[in-house]
C-alpha cells in the first residue's frame, strides 16, 4: 500500500505545485526547491507545527523564505497522500491554528528518500571535488 503511495507521490507531487501563479525569480532560484517536501517532512517528524511556524523555521534556521502558498501547497499535497495529519488547534492567545503532524506512512516515505539523498550526496560530494 505504501509503495503504491510513493510511486504515485513521486510522480504527481511536481505537477501538482508547479509552476505556481505566485512564484517568482527569487522562489525559482532556490537549490531546495524539489527536495523542499522531504524537509517540512523532516521538520513535523521533529515537531508539530503549523503553516506559519514552518515558515518561519525554514527562515530562521535555513535562511530560506519560501512564499506561504508554496508550504501550504506542499502540506496540502503532502496531507492528501496521508504522509500528515492536520487538526485544529485553539488557545488562549489567538485565533484557531491549523497544526500539522507527520503520519506513520509520512516516516516511511522519508526514510525511504533520505536513503536516496545519502545516495545522491555521494555524487554531489565527487562533482564539487
Amino acid at each position: 500500500m505504501l509503495g503504491e503511495k510513493e510511486d504515485h507521490f513521486i510522480e504527481e507531487f511536481p505537477r501538482h505545485w508547479g509552476p505556481p501563479p505566485w512564484h517568482h525569480r527569487h522562489w525559482r532560484r532556490l537549490p531546495v526547491r524539489g527536495p523542499l517536501h522531504l524537509l517540512i517532512l523532516k521538520l513535523l517528524s521533529e515537531k508539530s507545527m503549523s503553516g506559519g511556524e514552518i515558515r518561519e523555521m525554514l527562515k530562521s534556521r535555513f535562511e530560506l523564505e519560501i512564499p506561504s502558498p508554496a508550504i501550504y501547497t506542499i502540506l496540502n499535497a503532502l496531507e492528501e497522500k496521508g504522509f500528515v495529519i492536520s487538526s485544529w488547534e485553539t488557545s488562549e492567545k489567538g485565533a484557531p491554528r491549523k497544526v500539522y503532524r507527520v503520519t506513520e506512512d509520512g516516516l516511511m516515505y522519508l526514510k525511504e528518500r533520505v536513503e536516496d539523498l545519502r545516495k545522491f550526496k555521494k555524487i554531489i560530494e565527487y562533482i564539487l571535488s
